[in-house]
């Protein structure tokens, strides 16, 4: 494992995670410096609503959001770090097995939660067995046993030999290595726990006013040094009033500079734009295996992709940062296929409507985007109407948008088209089991054919053959348009000039993230 390591630290794509692992123990890096006296604050204009979900590692959703909460106040065993993928945390080493049937963890010395207990082996099996949130049900239907060794040390047993854990367990693909303290967290009970959060992160939570406010204070026992002292982050889902923040000085980081603002963001003195590339944007269409649903044509999901112009939306919604692209999944995601880019061709998708009997076009009802991309969501109706199809925007609030995503075809009643995007940390099979399967996490699709391979493909253990059929599942959406990709998305943000950064990669490393990390080593100027 730590020559695989090694590789994932030099370069995408890293296929050998999904294709050829390889086994053996990673160690936790060289001892931290002296402690350091954290001093200041930093304020985070946060780009949507908060909701009190996202501080509950246990319930974690199929999407990147959490993360930005979570490597504050929690803290995971083994997670991504700067350029470093499923590198040790709380975990001393992480070592799995030659044979992919178990996996053993060993927790670092003197490790605490912030009321002062001890992080240990029991909180470690409670964390994993109670785990509810995004491939829950991978992780349990592959798991035998966990086996407490002693007060530090965590052994998994798979009922079979299981080669994607390493992706589920070590980084953000799942909330199942982001530790609970497994006393408090049965003493207060879900509801408790997510209004008095108490993790093992490099933050404390001192104060919410829920949706809108959080104030976190620098846990002094955390193993690695910490070097602001408060932490503020704040709700503002006005662009506008974010950037006013940023150039007033009474926001140090800002999330989401909107296409139209990015040149004005750019000429404020002693702000650096951050443009970190998430994940891709793609449009789906709920109940198109449905023969009544006009989406159940193939040439209609296809002429939907032609009528989209790709590069004018990248360059209304973010000055043209964002690549279109043609695979739904990054192709720099582990596993992921390269796709070409789908063309803009108005003529061929008229031509399209035409033969699949919609020449006078028709009516969805509604196309509802990931808040608070509204204004995305506007262009691209104003788009499909060029060939017919008439929609309204459907706005819901972030919260409310992930809980139906969560509630399957039923939560999108009628003829639908949703303008989805996932930064969701892992691979492509991740993002297949939440997104696609039948019944997955958060899908509202079921294609049987492919989910007959996918299953092949989570039973072998054959290097050459899980490639074979990962590529093969991927071509299958693609060339049959069920989902339609737009772009990728350019997350652009800012940093004040409060913050100490000689380049805008130290705020935001990027590795399978958009949002800033990690939060310990962000420091003020003196």
């Amino acid at each position: 494992m730590r020559r695989f390591l090694a590789v994932l630290r030099l370069a995408l794509p890293l296929l050998a995670l999904i294709y050829a692992p390889v086994v053996g123990t990673a160690t936790a890096g060289a001892p931290q410096p002296a402690k350091v006296t954290p001093q200041g604050k930093v304020v985070l204009a946060w780009h949507t609503g908060i909701s009190s979900v996202w501080l509950d590692p246990q319930e974690q959703a199929a999407m990147l959001t959490p993360t930005n909460f979570q490597y504050a106040l929690h803290d995971a065993l083994v997670k991504n770090y700067r350029d470093r993928f499923a590198d040790p945390a709380l975990a001393e080493s992480f070592d799995i097995a030659k044979d992919f049937k178990s996996a053993t963890v060993v927790l670092r010395q003197g490790i605490k939660f912030h009321n002062g207990d001890s992080v240990t082996a029991e909180d470690v099996k409670f964390t994993y067995e109670n785990y509810r949130g995004a491939q829950a049900d991978v992780l349990k239907e592959k798991t035998e046993r966990v086996e407490i060794v002693d007060d530090r040390t965590v052994r998994f047993h798979f009922k079979e030999p299981f080669l994607d854990f390493e992706v589920l367990y070590g980084t953000s693909a799942t909330g199942a290595g982001w530790i609970v303290p497994a006393k408090y967290y049965q003493q207060v009970g879900p509801d408790g726990f997510k209004q008095k959060p108490i993790g093992a992160g490099p933050y404390k939570l001192v104060r919410q006013e829920p949706g809108i406010r959080l104030e976190f204070e620098a846990f002094e026992d955390y193993y690695r040094p910490v070097h602001v002292k408060q932490l503020v982050m704040v709700s503002v889902p006005e662009a506008s009033t974010r950037v006013a923040m940023i150039e007033r000085g009474e926001a140090d980081i800002m999330y989401l500079v909107p296409g139209e603002l990015i040149e004005h963001v750019k000429n404020l003195r002693g702000v650096q734009l951050a443009p970190t590339l998430g994940g891709p944007w793609w449009l789906e269409f709920p109940g198109f295996e449905d023969p009544k649903n006009p989406f159940y044509d193939k040439r209609v999901r296809q002429a939907v992709s032609y009528a989209l112009n790709r590069q004018a939306l990248s360059q209304a919604e973010t000055a043209g940062f964002s690549p279109p692209l043609g695979n739904w999944i990054p192709d720099d995601w582990p596993g992921a296929i390269k796709w070409p880019a789908f063309e803009y061709d108005l003529a061929k998708a008229k031509q399209l409507m035409a033969e699949a009997g919609h020449g006078s076009g028709f009516q969805v009802d509604w196309l509802t985007p990931l808040p608070p991309y509204f204004s995305m969501g506007e262009r691209i109706i104003s788009q499909l109407l060029q060939i017919g199809i008439r929609a309204r925007l459907q706005t819901m609030e972030r919260g409310t948008f992930f809980k139906n995503l969560q509630g399957g075809r039923e939560a999108f009643p009628g003829t639908q088209i949703l303008l989805n995007i996932s930064g969701s940390p892992g691979d492509w099979a991740g993002r297949y089991r939440a997104y696609f399967q039948c019944g997955g996490f958060s899908s509202r699709t079921c294609v049987k054919e492919l989910d007959g391979k996918f299953e092949q493909y989570e039973r072998s253990v054959d290097p050459a053959e899980r490639k074979t059929l990962a590529e093969e599942i991927q071509r299958g959406i693609l060339e049959n348009y069920y989902f339609v990709p737009v772009y990728r998305l350019a997350f652009i943000n800012a940093i004040g000039p409060k913050i100490a950064a000689s380049k805008w990669e130290e705020v935001f490393p990027t590795v399978q993230s958009v949002y800033a990390y990690p939060w310990e080593e962000i420091r003020l100027k003196k």
